[in-house]
């Protein structure tokens, strides 16, 4: 099945490294904690040059040094596999599966605007990596970028449904 852009969030479940043998398959990279994502049956998507989405359907997948080595129903030859090297695989926003309370997705922080109490707009959530346990968020705006670690001293709330986070002062780094 081939879609056109219907405006639905997606969400990158894995990366196309390159065609592996002659049968069409591929070795991906993983962008998925849902170790089911690729279960054999477990439909990703991916986007064709023309614009167009197309579903893949696992039919096998296996470990592979860190890697998943896929073979897609629809991917039969290896002349196939090679037009997909260097492709994100993805998934529609609605088919992840939902979180436990206070917990988030990078797809669903990234992008935010993140203010201070006093409502000012600091920037957006440009970045987001890991540092000890804690994610940190880059915020970019304004000429400036500030890191911000996660925490219950830095972070009063986090309101994905309303678009926005709101962060307490950090002083001597960002004042009120």
């Amino acid at each position: 099945m081939r879609t056109g852009d219907t405006g639905i969030k997606k969400v990158t479940v894995g990366l196309v490294l390159k065609a592996v043998g002659l049968k069409g398959e591929l070795r991906i990279k993983p962008l998925t904690d849902n170790p089911e994502r690729y279960a054999v049956g477990g439909k990703v998507w991916m986007s064709e040059p023309d614009g167009l989405d197309r579903a893949l359907t696992v039919k096998a997948a296996r470990e592979y040094k860190g890697n998943l080595t896929v073979s897609f129903a629809e991917v039969t030859s290896i002349d196939e596999a090679e037009l997909c090297r260097g492709r994100e695989l993805f998934v529609p926003a609605n088919e992840v599966p939902p979180l436990p309370e206070g917990e988030y997705y990078h797809f669903q922080i990234l992008g935010l605007p993140v203010y201070n109490q006093s409502g000012k707009l600091l920037g957006n959530v440009s970045d987001i990596f890991t540092a000890g346990e804690k994610d940190v968020y880059v915020v970019t705006g304004q000429g400036k970028e500030y890191l911000v670690p996660v925490n219950d001293d830095t972070v009063e709330t986090i309101d994905v449904k309303a678009g926005r986070i709101v962060i307490f002062p950090m002083p001597g780094y960002i004042e009120e």
